[in-house]
């Protein structure tokens, strides 16, 4: 999913996607937020020399925050897309619903649901990204009651650090406090990509690649 930053971003900046516990060739390895912001920690020392501009979007984003209070010193940065939410009360309801159908329901059932959905929404070309590598939806079912369970502007709050909260203008579902967590923030920018849904690095590809690229001149590394 990282694939269009990966290609834009590579003429300046070595740009490194991971893959986080209960996802990619990690999927058998249950999903736990702490592992997940250990698991960064390991390939931020093992491949970027300690410290790196960290970017996330959706439970990415919530990983980001989660890493940037545990780790300070090896977060130059935190990019935050599509997290601005506080994932609890009456709005975190549909997400209750949503990771029960991901846990229970038939896979194969899933997997061809989720292949009609991007290639319906982004066609055949731009979805293949998505797409190719198959989906592994138990992972995201836990990735949705982990960080269901915490309060997250107390832990960008924790973090001293430059945070650029990146969202798609049209995804207000988790829009729905960036005031507040830009507020939290110590050091804290807003950026609203028009036109884009939740998948802002998708929706707007060119646009998300900008802003992170401004975002990444503008910090100390």
């Amino acid at each position: 999913m990282w694939q269009p930053q990966m290609e834009r971003l590579a003429d300046e900046f070595r740009v490194i996607a991971m893959d986080l516990p209960g996802h990619g060739v990690l999927k058998e390895e249950m999903f736990q937020l702490e592992r997940s912001t250990e698991r960064a920690a390991e390939v931020i020392d093992h491949a970027a020399n300690g410290s790196a501009l960290v970017v996330g979007l959706s439970l990415g984003g919530y990983i980001a925050m989660e890493f940037g209070a545990r780790y300070p010193q090896k977060a130059a940065g935190l990019v935050i897309a599509s997290a601005s939410v506080e994932p609890h009360g009456w709005h975190a309801f549909p997400y209750a619903i949503l990771s029960a159908m991901m846990n229970q329901l038939p896979e194969p059932w899933l997997n061809r649901v989720s292949r009609r959905f991007f290639v319906t929404a982004y066609g055949e070309r731009r979805a293949q990204p998505l797409v190719a590598p198959g989906f592994f939806m138990r992972g995201g079912a836990a990735g949705i009651r982990a960080v269901m369970k915490m309060r997250f502007a107390p832990r960008l709050e924790k973090y001293p650090g430059p945070v650029l909260l990146l969202n798609g203008a049209r995804d207000l579902g988790f829009r729905l406090h960036e005031k507040k967590f830009l507020a939290a923030a110590k050091n804290g920018r807003l950026q609203v990509i028009p036109r884009a849904f939740h998948l802002a690095n998708i929706d707007q590809p060119e646009a998300f690649s900008e802003a992170v690229r401004k975002f990444a001149n503008s910090i100390a590394w």
